[in-house]
């Protein structure tokens, strides 16, 4: 009981802090550039949090390309999924040009209950201005909408890229998926898993042509497996229903190791060494899978950097968009 509430308490915690420090990165981008992309009337406090930074390190070698960036422009608000009851809404960023490029779905943490699209901002403007379609969604969150809610609206938001392809200059045959912490998990869900999983959800009219896999999966600080928790520990009974000793197919279900086969994209990983919300041996364990089924994947393990460290840490997202031109372009 002491190691579950402990483990509950650090959960909880960090899902606060990173949500402060996603809110808080993004505004201070939006000030620094004056694009008022956030107002004060923002429901979540702007407060410093404190983390473990990154350090400079030898094992990142710099790019010996020279970096040329384009132009973009930003199309916010699309809608991209909706029904009766809800309206789940993107935000494009298009390079300028002819096109068709690449492209790549963003996907947002927050453990699966809270975020938002906005976080992704900075990283969606260096996606972009590197010459990919970027598109960062909101999805349905716990305890509202529990597993696979999530799932099935990143799949979807996949589909909904091909088959808008046209109109938002995006090669349906050249689509990458970036997401960190929980939106990690999803985008190694999107690799992962293709049709015959069960996973896809109900199939909109007019997209049963288009399928949901990806060519490449960037995932930072991602929960891949979850055998670091304890059998009775209801951490995410909020997502997942219950424990994973009430609940073994949920839990077998909602991990990325357990759909691993060899027509999987080739993955990229990075996690913070110090990362007391999700260990790095939980996204290891997908690494080695994914190695012993001959898919091509590296992973990074971020010296004396915590769970919000690695994500700030841009250094990360310029490698991983080496990672992409080399799958992608």
């Amino acid at each position: 009981m002491i190691q579950q509430a402990r483990q509950t308490a650090i959960l909880f915690a960090a899902i606060n802090l990173l949500a402060c420090f996603e809110s808080q990165s993004v505004g201070q981008v939006a000030s620094n550039t004056n694009q008022g992309l956030l107002s004060s009337s923002n429901p979540i406090e702007q407060q410093s949090v404190r983390d473990l930074p990154p350090k400079p390190r030898e094992d990142v070698e710099p790019s010996k390309k020279k970096k040329v960036w384009l132009e973009f422009r930003k199309k916010g608000g699309v809608v991209y999924r909706g029904t009766d009851d809800y309206q789940i809404k993107c935000d494009l960023y298009i390079p300028e040009g002819k096109g068709p490029f690449p492209a790549i779905l963003a996907v947002h943490g927050g453990a699966w209950r809270q975020g938002t699209k906005l976080t992704m901002l900075r990283h969606a403007w260096r996606m972009a201005g590197s010459g990919y379609v970027v598109m960062a969604i909101n999805y349905r969150h716990a305890p509202k909408h529990p597993f696979p809610a999530q799932v099935h609206d990143c799949k979807h938001a996949v589909r909904w890229m091909r088959a808008h392809a046209d109109e938002y200059k995006i090669d349906p045959q050249r689509i990458g998926a970036y997401g960190y912490s929980a939106g990690g998990h999803l985008v190694s869900m999107l690799g992962t898993t293709d049709s015959k999983d069960g996973l896809d959800g109900d199939i909109e009219e007019g997209m049963e042509n288009f399928n949901a896999r990806v060519k490449a999966v960037v995932a930072g600080g991602a929960p891949c497996d979850f055998g670091w928790l304890d059998d009775d520990s209801k951490v995410l009974s909020y997502w997942l229903g219950g424990s994973r000793q009430q609940k073994p197919e949920v839990f077998r279900r909602a991990s990325p190791t357990t759909f691993v086969t060899k027509d999987d994209p080739p993955f990229f990983f990075y996690h913070g060494e110090s990362d007391l919300l999700v260990p790095a041996k939980s996204s290891q364990s997908l690494h080695q899978l994914l190695l012993k089924a001959k898919v091509p994947s590296q992973h990074f393990v971020l010296e004396n950097t915590g769970h919000l460290g690695a994500f700030s840490d841009l250094d990360w997202m310029d490698k991983a968009i080496e990672f992409f031109d080399r799958h992608l372009k």
